[in-house]
């Protein structure tokens, strides 16, 4: 089967296809798209071959062998096949791997259940020696990945686009959060000369993944919320600007994330609750079609969220809520959410926890 011929797709698939391009046009529909993250919230627990790299001093671009975790792919890919919802799933170039962090230099270590970069330690002087050409090693071993996934997968699976950091996150890991905020009173003009090269690496990046994975069923995919849309797609961050107020916001990633937003057909951003209060900020970048909005662990409720929700919604964008939602929480959303253009991404351990929700598949009401 080929996936890009649309007459060789099964007609489960052509239905999902249907409510996603719905999702970006905010047609109206009976329900909202509603799928499922398995695996819960530690997602290095899905790449078993990592596991040799724990508690190594650091990891370079040559200890990273694609390949060798293609077996770990290929067992996540068969445990979608017992989930039955709206998602189109794809796979990723190491999804919880920093790789923007790494191609800044930073140094990458290994725990037992997670992967990160070292924060910090990057001096403004040396601004000539960061590499942002096309020959950085951590950015060819990502779209070595690339290929290596499309190799592998073919027409049968898409390869999407990962978490990949936005601007404010990628000059916290340079300089410290707390050093880049003062950054924004003592080096103003240091900041925006570094924030449009971490720019357009994001930009130059996603585009060339997509030259080399091509379309699937004529669109593209973003792994983490499983998401199709019909033209390119990007998805953007900035989980550092909860440390900026909405006027630094506004001075100072506002314009950057404007014009990655403007690059690409569609767009998403990916928002946890301590950035929502700068949420009249970010709407005011007229090419984000898609507002995601984590439902956090800890403290963080959907009631708490509810006004932000709405207000998505009353802009006309596209809301993607993500997290561990009961069912509680989704009798609260039916309650006060339209179904057009809202698309909810339940986080469950196991496929019995989705398989307990399916009669929310139901016409909201």
């Amino acid at each position: 089967m080929r996936a890009e011929h649309n007459l060789s797709l099964p007609s489960e698939f052509k239905k999902k296809l249907k409510r996603h391009r719905a999702f970006w046009d905010g047609s109206s529909v009976d329900r909202p798209m509603i799928g499922f993250s398995l695996g819960g919230w530690f997602p290095l627990l899905n790449y078993p071959a990592m596991r040799k790299f724990r508690h190594q001093e650091e990891i370079n671009p040559d200890h990273l062998v694609p390949g060798d975790l293609l077996e770990d792919y290929d067992r996540m890919v068969a445990q979608w096949e017992g989930i039955e919802d709206d998602l189109i799933r794809a796979v990723a170039p190491i999804p919880p791997f920093p790789w923007m962090e790494a191609m800044l230099g930073q140094p990458v270590r290994v725990g037992d259940e997670a992967i990160w970069a070292e924060e910090g330690g990057f001096d403004y002087s040396q601004l000539g020696d960061l590499d942002f050409s096309e020959n950085n090693p951590w950015r060819q071993k990502y779209l070595e990945c690339v290929r290596t996934l499309k190799d592998h997968f073919g027409d049968l699976c898409p390869v999407g686009q990962p978490i990949l950091r936005g601007v404010s996150d990628m000059i916290a890991a340079l300089r410290g959060s707390s050093q880049m905020i003062l950054d924004l009173y003592d080096h103003p003009k240091e900041y925006r000369i570094l924030a449009r090269p971490c720019a357009d690496l994001l930009l130059g990046l996603v585009k060339e993944q997509q030259t080399i994975s091509g379309p699937f069923a004529g669109g593209y995919v973003l792994e983490q919320f499983s998401l199709w849309a019909p033209n390119p797609v990007v998805r953007l961050q900035e989980d550092a600007s909860g440390l900026f107020s909405p006027d630094f916001y506004a001075n100072y990633l506002l314009e950057e994330d404007r014009r990655l937003a403007a690059a690409f057909p569609y767009s998403l951003i990916h928002l946890h609750a301590s950035s929502l209060f700068l949420l009249d900020r970010i709407l005011e970048i007229e090419d984000l079609d898609c507002i995601q909005i984590n439902k956090d662990v800890g403290d963080v409720t959907i009631e708490s969220e509810l006004p932000s929700f709405k207000k998505v919604q009353a802009h006309g964008r596209k809301l993607l809520i993500r997290g561990k939602l009961d069912r509680d929480d989704l009798f609260i959303l039916r309650k006060h959410l339209s179904p057009n253009g809202l698309y909810l991404q339940i986080v469950v351990e196991t496929t019995e926890e989705a398989l307990s929700l399916y009669d929310f598949f139901v016409p909201w009401s």
